[in-house]
């Protein structure tokens, strides 16, 4: 996994042109509980709150933003039993301010069981490559796939029992690669997610 880890490491420095290697967070595989979780962790079930997952002052300060600019609406998904859906929840963060475009999208998914999330990331991952610049992006003990067209960017991830897509709206410049920030956000947000899985 180190391995995986420094491979992305590199190869965000290097998209970005800063050789220095930016301190990234680790994560162990899904099969791991995490200790300390609260009762709706030990139950197996999603956060209900996107700020569980990701604050929204820990996005503004990925976007160099001040404090208390960000703002975050959560929305809790319905389980969808033809595909093995469990839950869902989606995040919208903004910048605060009236007709403020978003900042960044990010649907979690959980599903019955890994093969059942496997299969409907490789759907969502074909349907999202059509037509579009597409490449695999590991993500340690995660599977990634970018892709990249007119108006947005898209990260789309399986970790264990779950499903994350990241979209970053084109209107959210950065001064780094849209990659470089996806996967940067994923490996913010696996940890969060992780310590939520059923054991």
């Amino acid at each position: 996994m180190f391995g995986l880890l420094l491979g992305v490491t590199v190869a965000c420095g290097t998209a970005s042109g800063d050789t220095r290697a930016p301190a990234i967070p680790t994560f162990a595989p899904p099969t791991t509980k995490a200790a300390g979780t609260d009762a709706a962790a030990e139950a197996g079930k999603l956060p209900t709150d996107c700020e569980r997952v990701l604050t929204a002052n820990d996005l503004g300060a990925l976007f160099a933003l001040p404090l208390d600019t960000v703002s975050v609406r959560s929305i809790r998904g319905v389980p969808q039993p033809a595909v093995d859906r469990t839950e869902r929840i989606g995040c919208t963060y903004t910048r605060t301010g009236p007709g403020a475009p978003p900042l960044m999208e990010l649907n979690i998914s959980r599903y019955t069981d890994e093969a059942a999330a496997a299969n409907q990331w490789r759907i969502n991952s074909d349907a999202q490559r059509a037509g579009s610049e597409s490449r695999d992006v590991p993500i340690g003990a995660a599977k990634g796939v970018f892709v990249e067209r007119p108006g947005e960017a898209v990260l789309l991830v399986a970790y264990g029992v779950d499903n994350l897509t990241f979209v970053l709206p084109s209107t959210a410049a950065t001064d780094r690669p849209a990659a470089d920030v996806l996967v940067d956000l994923a490996l913010r947000v696996i940890p969060q997610v992780r310590a939520t899985m059923p054991a």
